[in-house]
């Protein structure tokens, strides 16, 4: 399973540092703007010259989202090679699976901020309202090659993150079979 977690958080990371840059969200969110599938964020302009305050930039298409997403696949990343050199180590395995339950019950839960945050809506244009951001639900062979790309990438970083929301709530739920199958190894020793 180790082997498994090490290539996820590698690919996973990987994707979410392609799509890291400004730019990435920023193209998403005016591709969908100019067809009308979500808020345009051309339009703002307006606000700004009508000295009125904008309406705040929609959590999916915010920077602070792509941020969170690669902090947490930075974070797993760690987390995975401290549990690498904890097995080559062979630390006690006690403290060892203790480590892996409670690391994995932090990581199931920042995956599951992370994908409901990038399912998220655009709700602020009443005119172009949307429960999901568009790349979720349009095919990307529509667009030309350039915007291909920017969706194509969108759409791998949010399978990869469900893919690893699934594998730590897995890991998770065979977290307390692993600490008590421990603890029945360790009454067994202290008998003889």
């Amino acid at each position: 399973m180790l082997i498994i977690e090490f290539g996820l958080v590698i690919v996973t990371m990987s994707l979410l540092c392609c799509a890291y840059p400004e730019r990435f969200r920023r193209t998403l969110w005016e591709i969908g703007g100019e067809n009308g599938w979500n808020s345009n964020p051309r339009l703002r302009i307006y606000f700004y010259a009508n000295y009125q305050q904008p309406p705040e930039i929609p959590l999916i298409w915010a920077q602070r989202l792509s941020e969170s997403n690669l902090a947490i696949s930075v974070l797993a990343t760690a987390i995975c090679s401290a549990r690498i050199v904890l097995f080559c180590f062979n630390v006690t395995p006690g403290f060892s699976r203790l480590f892996n339950a409670l690391n994995d019950v932090l990581l199931s839960g920042f995956w599951m901020y992370s994908v409901v945050a990038q399912s998220s809506s655009d709700l602020t244009d009443p005119d172009h309202l949307s429960l999901r951001p568009w790349y979720l639900e349009k095919s990307c062979s529509i667009f030309d090659s350039s915007v291909v790309e920017a969706c194509l990438l969108a759409k791998a970083c949010f399978a990869f993150s469900v893919l690893s929301l699934y594998t730590y709530t897995y890991m998770k739920m065979l977290s307390p079979r692993s600490i008590l199958d421990n603890r029945m190894i360790s009454q067994n020793d202290t008998t003889w």
